[in-house]
C-alpha cells in the first residue's frame, strides 16, 4: 500500500471538470464522509443507492424507533430525504437516489444486527447479496453512462452490509468503465472504528487488480457541521459519531490500474 500522497492533479482536475459524483450507501452518508470535499466544490452530485423503505413504517425497527423522531406508519424514508434535501442544499449538492431498500426493511431483526451489523451469512442470504450488488450496480451503470461527469468517488466498504454491497458494485464498475476517473473514500466514523476492517477493505482492492494512491482532496473549514445538523433525525442515534465525523480527517484514495486482469473476488 502506497502511503505517498496522490499528485496536485487530482485536485486541478476536479477543479477543471467542475462536477463529480460521490456515491453514498445510505442518506447522511456522502456528507458524514466528503462533507468537506463537497463544501469545497459546488455543483458535485451525490447518488445515494439505499435510499428508500416502506410507505409505512411498522413497527419501527430499532434505529429509527431509538431516533425518537418517527412514529409507527410514518413513511420514514420520505421524510430522511427531506432532511437529506437540506442538507445537500445547503453544500450546493445535486441529489440522485436509486430507491433501494436500507437493510432494516429488507431484513427481519432477527437477521440483522444492531446498527447494521451481520451475523452469520447462510448460502441463501450470501447468494441474495450477490444478486443485490448487481442489482445495485446496473443501477449505478446507468447513472455512469447518462451523467456527463468523468470523476466518481465511491466508498471503500466498511461494516455495514449496505457499504459493503455498495462498494462491490462499485468496484466492479471500475473495472469496467476505465475511461473514468475512480476514487475511493474511507467511511466516517466507520474508518476510526475498525481500522483494521478498513486496511483489509484496502487490500482487497488491491487483490482486485487495482493500486490505492492516498491523495489529499479536503481540508478546511467548511459547512460539513451545519449541513450534519440538517440530518436531524439521524443525530440522537449517531450521538457522538457526529463530531467524530466532523473532526476526523477525511480520507481518499485514487484507483489505478495495477497492470493485470481485474477480478471482483472479494
Amino acid at each position: 500500500m502506497s502511503s505517498d500522497s496522490g499528485p496536485p492533479s487530482l485536485q486541478r482536475r476536479l477543479r477543471e471538470e467542475g462536477a463529480f459524483a460521490v456515491v453514498s450507501p445510505h442518506l447522511d452518508d456522502a456528507v458524514l464522509s466528503c462533507g468537506r470535499l463537497l463544501s469545497e466544490n459546488p455543483g458535485a452530485h451525490v447518488v445515494t443507492v439505499f435510499s428508500a423503505g416502506p410507505s409505512s413504517v411498522e413497527p419501527l425497527p430499532e434505529w429509527d424507533a431509538a431516533s425518537g423522531c418517527f412514529q409507527p406508519g410514518d413513511d420514514v424514508m420520505a421524510l430522511r430525504a427531506v432532511e437529506d434535501d437540506r442538507a445537500l442544499g445547503l453544500l450546493d449538492a445535486r441529489p440522485h437516489r436509486l430507491g433501494f431498500w436500507d437493510v432494516q426493511y429488507r431484513e427481519p431483526p432477527e437477521r440483522y444486527g444492531r446498527l447494521g451489523g451481520w451475523r452469520r451469512r447462510s448460502r441463501t442470504s450470501r447468494a441474495r447479496d450477490a444478486r443485490l450488488v448487481a442489482a445495485v450496480g446496473t443501477a449505478l451503470e446507468s447513472l455512469v453512462a447518462e451523467l456527463p461527469l468523468r470523476t466518481w468517488i465511491v466508498p471503500l466498504g466498511l461494516w455495514h452490509a449496505d457499504h459493503k454491497c455498495t462498494a462491490r458494485a462499485c468496484l466492479e464498475l471500475a473495472g469496467r468503465w476505465t475511461d473514468r476517473h475512480w476514487v475511493v473514500y474511507e467511511e466516517l466514523p466507520y474508518r476510526l472504528e475498525v481500522p483494521d476492517e478498513a486496511a483489509a477493505a484496502r487490500h482487497a482492492i488491491e487483490s482486485a487488480g487495482f493500486l490505492c494512491r492516498s491523495t489529499e482532496l479536503a481540508s478546511g473549514e467548511s459547512r460539513k457541521a451545519a449541513a450534519l445538523q440538517r440530518y436531524v433525525s439521524q443525530i440522537p442515534c449517531l450521538g457522538d459519531r457526529v463530531e467524530a465525523a466532523t473532526s476526523g480527517a477525511e480520507v481518499y484514495h485514487e484507483l489505478l490500474p495495477a497492470g493485470r486482469p481485474l477480478t471482483t473476488s472479494r
